[in-house]
């Protein structure tokens, strides 16, 4: 079960990462036989190749022309949601109609989002040092990361700008607080919730300490903010 929670996690943060297709990227490319929408993917059966790729929801038809880089190959797998095992899946991040240029290519957010064709360039939301009122009686990132020992297991609050989030990974939101403390990589403090905030967002955080956290294949956390709930930022 670790496992697959692990693999579920890895996966959705793959598709958090930037999207694009360079010129050296291996890109191959085939005709959609069968499109599935379910459980927050796309499964495209393809045609010449005989096989299955899984990828955020976009807008795709049977007959489409897509190309894709190779992704994680699962063998075996099982969809609850489809309630069908695939003897071969590809978990794909990078995926796009055929004839799109690289503008066009499908840019993903997170687990469970929409894929978006033609998304402008993210903006920084990174808050200048002093930007950010810190929270009386509370912490900053810097301090909560200075302190990480003696937070452990304790509730802190603060005052800090959502700066990223990604959706529905492992049954609850990640979402990532900065408030111009702090310095790289150090200045950024990840937070899991069940409410959903957006970015840019100005929020009073608060949650759990928890620290040296190992979800497994690499994806090692010194400190995470969880069972968080947010309210409305300090200006």
């Amino acid at each position: 079960m670790k496992f697959f929670k692990s693999l579920i996690l890895i996966f959705a943060l793959l598709l958090n990462a930037p999207v694009m297709m360079a010129a050296e990227t291996v890109i191959e490319a085939d005709t959609v036989a069968e499109a599935i929408e379910s459980g927050g993917y796309v499964y495209l059966r393809l045609e010449e190749k005989n096989t299955w790729l899984a990828t955020t929801p976009f807008t795709v038809s049977v007959g489409d022309q897509v190309e894709y880089v190779p992704g994680l190959e699962m063998k075996n797998f099982h969809s609850k949601a489809l309630d069908r095992t695939f003897d071969t899946i590809f978990f794909v991040q990078k995926v796009r109609l055929a004839g799109k240029d690289s503008a066009q290519v499908v840019a993903v957010e997170g687990h469970g989002n929409t894929a978006m064709q033609g998304q402008k360039a993210p903006v920084d939301l990174t808050p200048s040092a002093g930007e950010i009122t810190p929270l009386k009686e509370g912490k900053t990132v810097m301090a909560i990361f200075s302190e990480s020992a003696q937070l452990k297991e304790q509730k802190v609050s603060l005052n800090a700008r959502v700066v990223k989030v990604s959706k529905n990974i492992m049954g609850k939101h990640w979402v990532t607080l900065q408030d111009g403390t702090g310095t790289e990589p150090d200045n950024k403090l990840l937070a899991t919730s069940l409410e959903l905030v957006s970015p840019g967002d100005l929020v009073v955080a608060s949650g759990i300490v928890r620290t040296d956290i190992d979800l497994g294949y690499g994806y090692k956390y010194k400190i995470l903010l969880e069972e968080a709930t947010f309210s409305p930022g300090i200006k």
